[in-house]
């Protein structure tokens, strides 16, 4: 096989999509990830592959047929609910009319399917990028970039090197002094495993899909997954410092989900409470980071980003996996643009940015008035109606005939 000429720094979602993409095309590639195996860590909850989108890449990478064994087309269902228990919308999944198809799938398992659509080999676990620096002998038309490892290897000479890693990109200073900053909101998880069996009054509140409870500076989300546990987000709208400023000792398993409860939810009805007293383990707080709504950055020859790389933003909308598989498959298009038609690397950068930059600047967007509705402090019928507005929910189930 030829000496791979690019590398891609990432092996979530983004980044094995584009490497199973060039792999269809024979295009060899260098995949670093930083993550000893695929199961060395939790990949967190459960993600929504929109049929115009996230779907579209997946068929092109032919797996489609194994999303759609995992796939879970009831986890569509959705309910609104207000921090007193009142039920203020409701679906059985069918919300973006005229039909739904957004089915949710495990994290892990996406992951587990993309990588068993690679050889042996292809994903370079364990491999932690420190720095990527262009070469002396890199020229507009001949980009040559070297990789730089933990532990002092380096493998050199790459002419396209992808930034898929994520919100703290090894590679992003290579296009743009941008940096995340923290949105206004912090997330702390909590999980519930076989809830159905132990906890029916909680599975209940949940339902089939997710459950969003909505206060006033603080929300609720219970996320079902695939292996019969829920995933419940705490989302606050604190200062960046507050997870240590609080006073809560997130090390106090019980302690902590006491506190929390105190703190952020004295007010609330008893069983949304329970999902975060009832949670399994520790609970784990994590500050939400984003990058500006409208980011961009000069297109130069040998060097790009994808996903949350390229355009991080809050899980507000529930867009972000769509829009990395979505740029993958645009990547990869244009990789192949450059390899078969002899187009040279700016000009298929520049395209493939273009079209990236107008899809993630309307969605993070979107996603960002999301954040302001859900912490306005309008009240909660009000904040449903304009929720359903930005999201382009039919006005039939916004004025309330989709509620139960």
């Amino acid at each position: 096989m030829a000496t791979p000429r690019i590398a891609i720094i990432g092996a979530g979602p983004g980044g094995l999509t584009l490497a199973r993409l060039l792999k269809l095309q024979n295009i060899p590639f260098r995949l670093f990830e930083l993550d000893e195996s695929r199961t060395s860590r939790s990949q967190g909850g459960t993600l929504d592959i929109h049929g115009d989108s996230g779907q579209l890449a997946l068929k092109a990478a032919e797996i489609f047929d194994e999303f759609k064994k995992h796939a879970r087309y009831d986890g569509q269902a959705m309910k609104i609910i207000g921090d007193d228990g009142t039920v203020a919308w409701a679906n059985d999944g069918s919300m973006y009319s005229p039909g739904s198809d957004r089915p949710e799938i495990d994290r892990e398992m996406l992951r587990k399917i993309l990588e068993e659509s690679l050889d042996e080999g292809m994903v370079n676990w364990g491999k932690k990028v420190v720095r990527v620096s262009e070469d002396a002998t890199s020229t507009e038309s001949v980009p040559s970039f070297t990789v730089d490892l933990e532990g002092g290897e380096k493998q050199g000479g790459f002419e396209l090197v992808v930034g898929a890693d994520g919100a703290w990109s090894r590679v992003r200073g290579l296009l743009t002094e941008e940096r995340p900053f923290y949105s206004g909101v912090t997330s702390i998880e909590a999980r519930i495993n076989d809830i159905d069996a132990n906890h029916p009054d909680l599975a209940q509140r949940v339902g089939a899909g997710t459950c969003f409870q909505l206060g006033h500076l603080a929300t609720l989300v219970n996320q079902r997954n695939g292996d019969g546990s829920v995933r419940t987000y705490s989302q606050i709208k604190v200062d960046e410092n507050w997870t240590t400023t609080c006073g809560i000792d997130w090390s106090d398993a019980e302690g902590s989900k006491k506190a929390l409860v105190e703190k952020c939810y004295s007010t609330w009805e008893q069983v949304g409470k329970e999902f975060i007293l009832r949670g399994e383990g520790n609970l784990i707080p994590r500050p939400l980071y984003m990058l500006p709504l409208e980011i961009r950055w000069e297109t130069r020859p040998g060097v790009t980003m994808i996903g949350d790389a390229a355009h991080l933003m809050t899980p507000f909308a529930g867009i972000g996996v769509n829009l990395a598989l979505t740029d993958a498959l645009d990547l990869s298009q244009a990789i192949r643009s450059h390899y078969e038609e002899n187009v040279d690397w700016t000009t298929a950068l520049r395209l493939f940015e273009e079209k990236m930059f107008k899809r993630s600047h309307r969605e993070a967007k979107k996603t960002y008035t999301n954040l302001t509705i859900i912490f306005s402090g309008d009240s909660l019928e009000a904040r449903v109606m304009r929720l359903g507005r930005v999201m382009g929910v039919d006005e039939a189930i916004v004025n309330g005939e989709a509620k139960h």
